[in-house]
C-alpha cells in the first residue's frame, strides 16, 4: 500500500502540471488554442497519431473576395450578416471618381477595372497620371467615360466609369474595336473583289459563248462529208476562231 507521503506527493505533481497547461493554454490566442485542442484530439483518438488534421482557414481578404461588389447594391447594404459588413467598411474607404485600369490583355479586348485607393488619391494616380496600372504618364491626358461591361456574382453587369489615360494608353482601350473595323472593312473589300471577278469571268463566259455559237452556225451551213470538214469549212473556221 503506498504511503500517505507518496500520495501526497503525486497530488502536487498532478496539480502543478495542471497548472502548467492552464497556464500554457492561457497565453495562445484563440486560433493557436483550437489548433492545440484538435491536435489533442487526433492524437489521442484518432486512429493515427501521425495525421495532422489541416483546418480550412477563411481570412477576411477571403471575406472581400467573395463578397465585393463594384457597385453595391440597396439589398447589399442592407444584409446584416460581418461579411457584408466587413465588406460595406472597405468598399466606403473607395474613392469612386475615377478608376484604374488593367490593360495587360487589351490585345484580346479584356480591360480591368477597379476604384482608387486613398494612396492613390493622394499621389494622383488616375486623375493627374495615366489611369493605367502600368503607365505614369502624365502628358496628353484626356477623360473618357467608358461602358464597362463585367460579369460579378454570376450575372453579366454593365456600369458607366471615368478613366483618364494618355493617347498610347486610349489606343490600347479601343484596339478591339479599331481591330475588328479594320478586319470588317478587309473582309468587305475581298468580297467585292471576289464579285467583280466572278462578273468579269461571267462577261467573258458569255462572250466565249457567243463566239462558240456563231462558230456552230459557220459550219452547219457547210456541207459535211463523212463527219469531216472540207477545206473552206477549215478556213472559215479559223476565220471566226
Amino acid at each position: 500500500m503506498a504511503s500517505f507521503a507518496s500520495l501526497k506527493q503525486t497530488i502536487f505533481d498532478k496539480e502543478a502540471r495542471r497548472q502548467q497547461y492552464q497556464a500554457h493554454i492561457r497565453g495562445l490566442n484563440a486560433y493557436d488554442r483550437h489548433k492545440k485542442f484538435i491536435n489533442d484530439y487526433v492524437g489521442f483518438y484518432g486512429k493515427e497519431r501521425s495525421v495532422k488534421a489541416k483546418l480550412p482557414v477563411k481570412t477576411d481578404q477571403d471575406t472581400l473576395r467573395e463578397g465585393y461588389r463594384f457597385i453595391r447594391t440597396e439589398e447589399d447594404d442592407m444584409n446584416p450578416s460581418w461579411e457584408q459588413r466587413l465588406v460595406k467598411r472597405y468598399y466606403d474607404k473607395l474613392f469612386k471618381e475615377y478608376c484604374i485600369a488593367d490593360m495587360s490583355h487589351y490585345k484580346s479586348g479584356k480591360v480591368g477595372m477597379r476604384w482608387r485607393t486613398e494612396k492613390e488619391v493622394i499621389s494622383g494616380k488616375g486623375q493627374f497620371f495615366c489611369g493605367n496600372k502600368h503607365c505614369n504618364n502624365k502628358e496628353g491626358l484626356a477623360s473618357y467615360e467608358v461602358n464597362f461591361s463585367y460579369f460579378e456574382a454570376g450575372e453579366n453587369k454593365q456600369a458607366l466609369v471615368k478613366l483618364v489615360t494618355c493617347e498610347k494608353c486610349a489606343e490600347k482601350l479601343l484596339y478591339k474595336n479599331q481591330k475588328e473595323k479594320k478586319q470588317s472593312v478587309q473582309r468587305e473589300y475581298v468580297e467585292h473583289s471576289r464579285k467583280r471577278e466572278r462578273s468579269e469571268s461571267d462577261d467573258d463566259s458569255d462572250s466565249h459563248y457567243d463566239r462558240r455559237k456563231d462558230k456552230r452556225k459557220v459550219n452547219s451551213s457547210t456541207p459535211m462529208k463523212y463527219g469531216w470538214l472540207s477545206s473552206r469549212d477549215l478556213s472559215l473556221t479559223r476565220a471566226f476562231s
